[in-house]
């Protein structure tokens, strides 16, 4: 029940927080801060709560491909919202989103080979990544949308983590980094303010990958020597210095976006 019950508030406040963010800081910082491991280093942590610690070590070797698929995701979301709408974008990512992980999954790279494989890919991505035409412009709101994003992250983290014994290790790992809030982000400002919104905050979210997987990189080495709270406490450090290393590398695209 006390598993249950943090499942039930951590996610909604995050999501909460994160929207607030972006409305305080902008797409691209909202997006930066969105992509610290406030959801996938949660489902983790439940995971291990309700599995075993050895049950969420393993499954970091499925965190690599997974994360492979949530770039594939960012990337592709932020070239299709350039020509469609969101459902028909999310449609196609999601589609994207699923080859790689499939794909990657298939070649079951050794867990070092993974992150490097990861890495680079991020940037590679960063180099391709669309840009927006112009800054992006303050949208409507609809009613409730906290509440709304709130409630759909919850449900997706109470689906993965219900299913992570019948899956096992390696499929609950690669849908670990599900787009869960990166997904409600990209929706949410595509439908409410434009591509350029959409591609500033998904450009912010694949910065901070760099971060986020190398928190989850580490507790595959971490989680075997301390005590889980220590082992994300440490990782959460590394993950906030590459941030700010990788926020002022890659900073807002020019032409006056922030």
């Amino acid at each position: 029940m006390p598993v249950l019950l943090l499942k039930l508030t951590l996610m909604p406040s995050v999501v909460a927080l994160i929207t607030l963010a972006i409305r305080r800081w902008g797409h691209q910082i909202g997006g930066l801060i969105g992509s610290m491991p406030w959801v996938a280093g949660a489902i983790l942590l439940f995971f291990i709560l309700e599995q075993g610690t050895q049950f969420g070590i393993n499954a970091v070797q499925g965190i690599m491909t997974g994360i492979v698929a949530l770039l594939a995701f960012c990337f592709s979301y932020a070239w299709f919202s350039k020509r469609y709408l969101w459902a028909l974008t999310l449609t196609l990512s999601y589609g994207i989103y699923t080859a790689t992980a499939l794909s990657l999954n298939y070649l079951a790279l050794p867990l070092v080979a993974s992150y490097a494989v990861t890495m680079v890919s991020i940037l590679v991505a960063l180099y391709f990544f669309p840009v927006p035409a112009a800054a992006p412009k303050a949208g409507k709101r609809l009613k409730y949308d906290i509440l709304i994003r709130m409630a759909v992250a919850t449900l997706f983290t109470l689906g993965i983590t219900g299913l992570a014994e019948l899956l096992g290790p390696t499929w609950s790992g690669v849908l670990t980094p599900f787009p869960i809030l990166t997904s409600i982000l990209a929706i949410f400002s595509h439908l409410l303010q434009g591509s350029d919104a959409t591609v500033a905050t998904m450009r912010g979210i694949v910065i901070g990958l760099l971060g986020f997987t190398t928190f989850l990189f580490l507790q595959a080495f971490l989680l075997r020597e301390f005590p889980v709270g220590l082992s994300f406490f440490l990782a959460f450090l590394v993950n906030a210095i590459i941030n700010v290393a990788a926020a002022r590398i890659y900073a807002p695209a020019r032409r006056g976006v922030d």
